[in-house]
């Protein structure tokens, strides 16, 4: 019995995916002659669901019209012949490589990357190294000179002189030789995947065997590994000091931060004074807090002061980095993550870093495998022996009489790859490849590079047919990359430059700008109330506010900030509630906010008016492009016909719900 019913549910779950395929394949709606399938559709509508529900929740009726609105646009995109421009193929070409690369690595491979590369993170290495530099495009004799100068180096040390004298006497990092060779203390992603494997896999106080990297040849030296800092939370407060900052200032600056360390001493709260005094306006709304980091991506001497604080709370002294000073509290000491928390996060680093590589030589195993490739050794010589010293020189050039014209040098699917099209692709890339050495390698090494190109390229070119993922999103780049142009045509720079229409479209909606009551105001930020009283009484009587700040900060940097303004209330924080209790010109209460005294001398309100093109054009523009937008869906909708399939959008719907 219960191999029946299994059976029957195998039978019907078949059936519903046999169904399901048949849906996708379905036309949903056609504009003029471009079809979109139930598929596409289903597709952009489950990804931007989502979202949709919770910002403007739309059914799958309700999304189908927007949709269908945006496919018009694509049309006439494709009508105009927008889609031909080389400006765009180019562009769609760039974005189409960026898309293949996630389905051009091996999944398992990638997996071993990130595991390997969580178990690094949880350890940080000191090492020192050597290093033999190699051009970018070494010949065979450059790298076999370099590799028997880094085995001469390290028959040295062998031999007894230290590491450290070769390091500094002989390496070609000019940067680490002046240091002994000592590069601190690095985690894993921070050097290049060969020289990181040996830093982690050679015992501390041992010499790595020779490594390759792209800039030569190095001997690795672990000098310490300890467990991983992780990464730290800090709040700072932050004075500007960098080389902008004149003489006069700096002495001000380290004056100023001082003192406000000084305040700390005496128990004021940090992120109060951050509030009064920070310079770091992005950190300002939060208490100056700043994202978690590691290792190597502050500045030295920041990094340094904040890794150095022990207890939740605790703070530093004044910090100075090439930006400024700093005065830094620690908020919390953050050990490795789990894995499945940062997963993702390597995963991201793996792909683009030169350890993926190693997935890359994977996945052209399974390239040649998929699509039978097959190479012809013996024929080889029938293509090589065909070329000549000039190779060498830059120099060559076809023969007169091409021999063995039909040998196969390989193919794969229905591809052939003859030694009359080798000859020509050895002509066109002998520039970068003929630069003396040994012309057998060199040709060999070129024959091989333009193998996994061709079949690179046809891998690229079937992606679309065998991933319904990759196809949805080479459509929507596609689309999107096109309907760009086109709509700042149309909309986005005809509203800039439409000058006439702008214009005469604020005068049809002029009810729609206006000003609220504006305050021309000095905004007084004081340490006491009797400081706030005295300069706003030195501004009443039309003293300029640098005169004023100058006179009161002689005892303190701190006493005193102002500020100038127009602006409407809502615009003036902390200060709205002073300027709205007062009807007329003049000065406002005093007021504390977080241990600081506000005021504000009003110098003038200027009445609620309707605002004149000029004060509202950045609204009136956005305004604008959304109308010439809307008047250009009606005449696409005018112009071309949109036929839906009822009974596909009800099986659509069935589905999506």
């Amino acid at each position: 019995m219960m191999k029946k019913y299994t059976l029957f549910l195998s039978l019907c779950l078949l059936a519903g995916g046999l169904n399901a395929q048949k849906l996708n394949k379905k036309v949903l709606f056609t504009v003029e002659n471009d079809t979109v399938t139930a598929e596409e559709y289903m597709a952009v509508y489950n990804k931007n669901r989502d979202i949709g529900e919770e910002i403007d929740p739309k059914t799958p009726e309700e999304y189908l019209d927007l949709y269908i609105n945006f496919k018009l646009k694509v049309h006439e995109a494709k009508e105009l012949g927008k889609d031909t421009m080389p400006a765009f193929k180019r562009e769609f070409k760039n974005y189409r490589e960026q898309l293949t690369k996630p389905y051009l690595s091996d999944k398992d491979v990638t997996k071993e990357l990130i595991r390997e590369a969580y178990s690094r993170m949880k350890w940080d290495i000191r090492a020192s190294h050597i290093m033999v530099s190699l051009p970018q495009n070494p010949t065979p004799e450059d790298t076999l000179a370099a590799y028997n100068k880094i085995i001469a180096l390290k028959e040295k040390i062998e031999k007894g002189e230290k590491f450290e004298d070769v390091a500094k006497n002989a390496s070609d990092d000019t940067y680490s030789a002046k240091k002994w060779g000592d590069l601190g203390y690095f985690t894993v992603f921070d050097m290049v995947y060969p020289f990181e494997t040996a830093a982690y896999e050679t015992r501390v106080g041992k010499i790595s065997k020779p490594i390759r990297s792209k800039f030569g040849y190095h001997i690795v030296k672990p000098m310490d590994k300890r467990e991983a800092r992780g990464k730290v939370k800090v709040a700072h407060l932050m004075l500007v000091d960098n080389d902008k900052t004149s003489n006069q200032q700096r002495e001000d600056v380290k004056k100023k931060i001082e003192e406000i360390y000084q305040k700390l001493e005496e128990g004021a709260d940090f992120r109060t004074l951050v509030k009064q005094y920070s310079e770091d306006k992005s950190s300002i709304p939060l208490g100056g807090v700043l994202d978690e980091f590691g290792i190597n991506k502050m500045y030295p001497e920041f990094e340094s002061a904040a890794f150095a604080l022990q207890d939740s709370g605790q703070y530093s002294e004044p910090v100075k980095t090439p930006v400024g000073w700093h005065i830094i509290m620690l908020i919390d000491k953050i050990g490795i993550d789990d894995f499945e928390s940062v997963e993702g996060q390597i995963r991201n680093k793996v792909e683009r870093d030169d350890r993926a590589r190693q997935s890359q030589v994977s996945v052209m195993r399974r390239i040649k495998k998929d699509y039978k490739f097959k190479e012809y050794p013996k024929n080889f010589e029938k293509l090589f022996g065909q070329v000549d010293e000039g190779f060498l020189t830059r120099s060559y050039k076809l023969p007169a009489k091409i021999r063995n014209q039909e040998a196969i040098i390989f193919e794969f699917e229905k591809h052939q790859y003859k030694v009359k099209d080798l000859l020509g692709i050895i002509a066109n890339r002998q520039a970068r490849y003929g630069r003396g050495g040994n012309m057998a390698n060199q040709l060999y090494r070129l024959l091989k590079d333009y193998q996994e190109e061709e079949l690179l390229a046809y891998e690229k070119s079937k992606l679309s047919e065998k991933y319904p993922d990759f196809r949805n999103l080479e459509r929507e780049y596609y689309e999107g990359i096109l309907l760009f142009d086109l709509t700042e045509e149309k909309v986005w720079r005809k509203a800039m430059a439409d000058t006439l229409g702008l214009e005469e479209f604020f005068e049809a909606n002029r009810s729609s700008y206006q000003w609220d009551n504006r305050y021309q105001v000095y905004l007084v930020d004081a340490a006491s109330k009797k400081i706030a009283k005295k300069a706003s009484k030195k501004l009443a009587k039309g003293n300029s506010r640098e005169s004023v700040m100058t006179d009161l900060n002689i005892e303190s940097k701190l006493n005193l900030n102002i500020d100038s303004a127009l602006a409407e209330a809502n615009q003036l924080a902390d200060w709205k509630e002073l300027v709205l209790s007062e009807e007329e010109p003049g000065k406002t209460a005093v007021k504390e906010f977080n241990g600081r005294f506000k005021q504000a001398v009003i110098l003038d309100i200027q009445s609620a008016r309707q605002k004149e093109l000029s004060e509202a054009k950045g609204r009136v523009v956005s305004d604008y492009q959304n109308y010439l937008e809307e008047e250009w869906i009606k005449s696409l909708k005018a112009r071309y016909t949109v036929k839906i399939n009822q009974d596909v959008l009800s099986e659509v719907v069935k589905e999506l719900e």
